[in-house]
């Protein structure tokens, strides 16, 4: 009776707080033994699984709580059974085998398979504690997941207790069921299903989020008159409300220039300029193309072709710096003449509307027609060309808005923490991170056109006391070359993207700066982040891993991956190399005009091939291996570049990219390596004949013949090697075939 009043009690109270969306429940055998095993974001989990399921339930919690003088009496109202991590083994066996013995006997026991509380936001490792229970049992496993309590009083992201805030709606809890699993199912089985309702509950964010240009305003109506933005013309920090002005007067001035074109060409680099014009054409209902500009006039004119682009944005003395001749059927709109004409009514009417104008009232006024919707496309990126013919990414406004959520939650960032702005917004890292994160994370950020110009970013990064920098490895590399030690004395994390980094690299920033670089990992089509290397949590008795040297970190949340065989298309177990696949909502909606690209990319009911060859842990952890195409088939077997290039680096102990591998056609093994080199011939002779001590492979071993001497390894915009030039450089040298 007493427990049946509480329950009562407890649910009573529960319902009026928070709103649980709740399914697969019918997963739950209604009779028989049953283990659930799902994820432990808060403190209150208990609760949700208990008044989610018609069943009693029987939990195992860390001694610690069960001991609290709050819990106690409730816990032995529920025959919960205590179990210690730091017991001894007698202990902890006693504890399972109490809970395998209830399972035996019909009972349901539920267990936070990660042992503790996610303090990073991540899904932790699962404890092998759960195939230890299930051995010699009938029962299932049942897989449950819990989404929408990190961030909230009774989570504790990074440690912190949160002050409980009024709200104005019941919080949203998502609890999903998955399908059952029998006895005898690997642990890491386990915890990929919950990873899979993860992903499926993320979905239900979409509820409480708005368009990206809503998510813009918003942001700066907020907080008008906090200083936010910086960028090589405007060393002084402007206000929101000033930020927000532009974005109207912009979108005013330019409404006649894209009259009923869809897609607008932006050529223009980082600056609050180029941010204000995206999030003005948006708000005007037009897709911002922002367009590469390292790229040849015959890939430009293919781009604006495949998008049906014939307006551009750019600068006049942007154009002329990077002498660039654009398509002569464009119709190009200097942002000189826009802001020529701008007066101090304008700025005047602009902030004013843009600070109290409805949402809705402001769109009509820019031109657009019906309401932005999350799945409506929000703009287009074109692929690097690395490996071919650009394609057009169709981002919407959920896929970005999902990954800069997904990003939040597990990367440390705070009120204090301001943002290097350099990577260019034609590239996804740079257009998510550099427009969009500091708006969903609150932070402010400094604009700057030319990543390497690192004289000129440290002064901005002790000008405006950055604290965050987001790279590449190349940037990396030459900030180690060009500046002393003290440079990035307020830079508190670096985190790098768009290729592999490498461990020199890394190695040679760490000694000069004393900054650990992490690594993440992501596509221009999963907008772009897929894992990212956080901070470790450490405090009194605990620690959780964070980030691990040598991969790119943890799925992001709502992100899943998983390792397929390239041959045989099935799933791997931890540990086995083989294709990586990402599934989540920050998935593409798909190629521009490519129905059949599309279709080869997203298999499997939204699955992601990403072409990057790579092997997952038993704590989750990513490393990438190579890329599928930065493989050659020679004599019948698969020579990775990347492996063969880093045993040239280590061959003569240099930190920084002097070789590059390619492959090109061959008579005789189907392909041959070719080598490209910028060091002293004797040194890319010597590192040649070092490789066979080295313990490489014979069949990966390049000849010194097909070494070529070149001023530079050919690098994109973005930061990528340009692998399309690399091989038409070695196609050139030695022709078709040999």
């Amino acid at each position: 009776m007493v427990k049946n009043l509480v329950r009562l009690f407890i649910a009573t109270v529960f319902r009026i707080l928070y709103r649980v969306d709740l399914s697969g429940v019918e997963n739950v055998p209604s009779r028989g033994g049953v283990l659930l095993v799902g994820n432990h974001q808060s403190y209150l989990d208990a609760v949700v699984v208990g008044l989610s399921t018609p069943r009693n339930l029987t939990f195992i919690i860390h001694r610690k709580m069960y001991n609290h003088p709050l819990v106690w009496p409730i816990a032995r109202m529920w025959r919960t059974i205590p179990i210690d991590a730091e017991a001894s083994p007698r202990d902890l066996i006693t504890a399972l085998r109490d809970a395998s013995s209830r399972i035996k006997d019909g009972e349901v026991v539920c267990i936070f398979a990660e042992g503790q509380l996610t303090r990073t936001g991540n899904l932790l490792p699962f404890k092998r504690g759960v195939e230890r229970i299930m051995r010699d049992s009938d029962a299932v496993m049942v897989p449950f997941c819990i989404d929408g309590l990190t961030q909230s009083c009774w989570g504790r992201p990074w440690g912190k207790l949160k002050v409980p805030r009024p709200r104005l709606h019941r919080r949203p809890i998502q609890m999903r069921f998955g399908k059952p699993m029998k006895e005898g199912t690997p642990v890491h089985v386990a915890r990929q299903q919950v990873s899979l309702l993860l992903t499926e509950a993320f979905e239900a964010r979409r509820e409480f989020a708005r368009p990206l240009h809503e998510t813009a305003i918003r942001a700066l109506r907020c907080h008008p008159l906090q200083k936010r933005y910086t960028d090589h013309n405007t060393p002084k920090a402007i206000p929101n409300y000033k930020a927000l002005a532009a974005v109207v007067v912009l979108g005013e001035k330019l409404k006649p220039h894209w009259g009923r074109e869809k897609c607008v060409g932006l050529l223009l680099p980082p600056a609050i300029g180029s941010m204000a014009i995206n999030i003005a054409a948006l708000t005007a209902g037009r897709v911002p193309v922002n367009l590469n500009y390292t790229v040849g006039p015959d890939t430009m004119e293919k781009i604006c072709d495949n998008a049906r682009i014939r307006v551009v944005i750019t600068s006049r003395e942007f154009v002329e710096k990077i002498r660039m001749k654009l398509p002569d059927h464009l119709k190009v709109v200097y942002t000189e003449d826009i802001r020529d004409s701008v007066t101090s009514r304008d700025r005047l009417h602009g902030m004013l509307r843009g600070m109290f104008l409805p949402i809705r009232d402001l769109e009509r006024h820019l031109g657009r027609k019906r309401r932005a919707r999350l799945n409506d496309v929000a703009t287009l990126i074109y692929s690097s060309g690395s490996t071919g013919v650009p394609k057009g990414v169709m981002l919407t406004h959920w896929n970005v808005l999902s990954n800069m959520l997904g990003t939040v939650q597990v990367f440390r960032l705070n009120k204090k923490d301001r943002l290097l702005g350099v990577l260019p917004f034609f590239h996804s890292f740079g257009y998510t991170v550099g427009i969009w994160l500091p708006f969903g994370a609150g932070i402010p950020v400094s604009y700057y056109p030319n990543p390497l110009d690192a004289r000129a970013l440290a002064d901005i990064t002790r000008r405006d006391r950055v604290s965050i920098i987001f790279g590449t490895p190349t940037f990396l590399s030459s900030y180690s070359r060009r500046l002393m030690g003290g440079e990035f004395g307020s830079v508190r994390a670096v985190v790098t993207g768009a290729e592999k980094l490498r461990d020199y690299i890394a190695a040679n920033f760490r000694e000069t700066f004393g900054i650990e670089p992490r690594e993440g990992f992501g596509c221009t089509e999963t907008s772009p982040v897929v894992s990212i290397n956080c901070e470790h949590f450490r405090e009194t008795g605990l620690y959780q891993k964070g980030h691990k040297p040598g991969t790119i970190g943890l799925p992001i949340p709502g992100v899943s991956t998983r390792i397929m065989d390239i041959d045989t298309g099935e799933e791997l177990a931890p540990g086995k190399e083989g294709m990586l696949q990402v599934k989540g909502p920050n998935i593409m909606k798909g190629y521009h005009r490519m129905p059949d690209k599309t279709a080869e990319a997203i298999v499997d009911g939204g699955w992601y091939v990403t072409g990057d060859v790579a092997k997952i842990d038993e704590e989750g952890f990513i490393t990438i291996t190579d890329r599928l195409s930065r493989f050659s088939k020679v004599g019948g077997e698969m020579v990775p570049h990347i492996r063969v290039e880093q045993a040239l680096q280590e061959a003569i102990s240099l930190n920084e990219q002097v070789f590059a591998v390619t492959g090109i056609p061959d008579k005789k093994k189907g392909e041959r390596l070719v080598v490209l080199y910028t060091v002293e011939k004797d040194e890319a002779r010597k590192a040649c004949d070092e490789l066979p001590k080295m313990g490489v492979p014979g069949i990966w071993q390049p000849r010194f013949a097909d070494f070529i001497y070149v001023e530079e390894i050919p690098i994109l915009g973005s930061g990528k090697m340009d692998l399309k030039q690399l091989r038409q450089i070695a196609l050139e040298h030695f022709g078709e075939e040999k």
